[in-house]
């Protein structure tokens, strides 16, 4: 597949319609432009940065900004907007071009398709940070916005999220130009928005005095965010079927149910909503488990605990509380903390012939 997109049987469109990543293998911006397809030529560099980036660049007739110069750790960001993810790919794609026996090719797994390549080239040298997936219902046969608005009224949309935010736009007379229900929070790792796109696009084109929109168009915009993104991009590299994952994922956020059962997490699912996600079953999104360090420990305990502490030892005019607690609590380490701290033990004032000698089963 040379493109961000998939025509589902149906015929919903399913696409990724925003990417957003940040560089942290690769220190130079020349080389990481260089890694899709570009040069600095082809891009302008701007007189401001952005996000504590100090320096900016985008590229010439296109909607795609990598921005560089940040605090160390920072890395090189790169954010390519819905209008440009084609162009994106393009240009990846040719950074793959070879000459084979049989004539140029390009250097990709048969059964692989350039946005799979590309994904997995930014898994290796970094992360991301936002993925949209879209569906177009060209037509709304399935949902209009209004439709989701009565069922929301109605009790029978189950999603993981309490909050509904139903937003029309009008002008004078009542007229309306745009209509947008927002599922969950913006600053949440998911967060899906279903708008009136005809709308949407006369707007545009009745300021450019082009032909209007005439037939009907729902957009389904799901934003998955940092961990999540990443979840996303691994599931789009390792799976080819492209729109299981885009309706899998969508599915397991947010479904339409009959009311017939007092628990609704019983209910049967409607029959457009089966209709829409066609038989494609719901996909979580793993997130692997980050171990905690004895760092992060340090860090919550001086966050959380430190003013307490102060406290305790201002009011005692010394240590003695803080000395027993460190006696007691060795007494009662779990494994993950003697895990973390077995390195250390040779040293430690437990361990080490120091006066509190062995108060726990810690290996040594």
């Amino acid at each position: 597949m040379e493109t961000n997109f998939k025509y589902l049987d149906n015929g919903l469109k399913v696409f990724v319609d925003w990417i957003s990543f940040t560089v942290t293998e690769i220190d130079s911006v020349d080389r990481v432009l260089s890694l899709f397809g570009y040069s600095r030529n082809d891009f302008t560099e701007l007189p401001h940065g952005a996000h504590g980036y100090n320096s900016m660049l985008r590229l010439n007739g296109h909607s795609i900004s990598v921005l560089y110069d940040g605090k160390e750790g920072m890395g090189i960001h790169v954010d390519v907007t819905g209008s440009s993810v084609l162009e994106f790919i393009r240009s990846f794609k040719e950074t793959l071009k070879e000459d084979t026996p049989f004539g140029p090719g390009y250097d990709i797994d048969f059964d692989s398709s350039f946005m799979q390549a590309l994904f997995s080239v930014i898994l290796r040298v970094g992360h991301f940070t936002r993925i949209d997936l879209a569906i177009d219902d060209i037509g709304s046969s399935f949902f209009s916005t209004d439709d989701l608005c009565g069922l929301w009224e109605n009790h029978c949309i189950v999603t993981k999220t309490r909050n509904m935010k139903n937003v029309v736009e009008s002008v004078s007379g009542n007229v309306k130009i745009g209509h947008t229900v927002y599922f969950g929070s913006r600053k949440s790792d998911i967060f899906l928005r279903v708008y009136d796109k005809r709308l949407e696009q006369n707007r545009k084109l009745e300021r450019a005095r082009k032909p209007m929109v005439s037939t009907p168009w729902t957009r389904w915009e799901l934003e998955c965010k940092d961990s999540r993104a990443d979840a996303v991009a691994r599931q789009l590299v390792d799976c080819t079927a492209f729109g299981e994952v885009v309706v899998g994922v969508l599915s397991h956020y947010f479904r339409v149910v009959q009311l017939d059962d007092s628990n609704r997490s019983r209910c049967t699912i409607d029959e457009r909503w089966a209709a829409f996600i066609n038989g494609v079953s719901p996909l979580k999104l793993y997130i692997p488990r980050e171990e905690k360090t004895l760092d992060d420990k340090k860090a919550w305990l001086e966050y959380q605990c430190s003013p307490t502490i102060a406290a305790i030892v201002i009011s005692d005019s010394g240590y003695e509380f803080i000395e027993k607690c460190v006696y007691s609590g060795a007494l009662r380490l779990n494994k993950e903390l003697c895990r973390l701290i077995a390195p250390y033990l040779d040293n430690s004032v437990f361990y080490g012939g120091g006066s509190y000698g062995d108060p726990c089963g810690c290996p040594s």
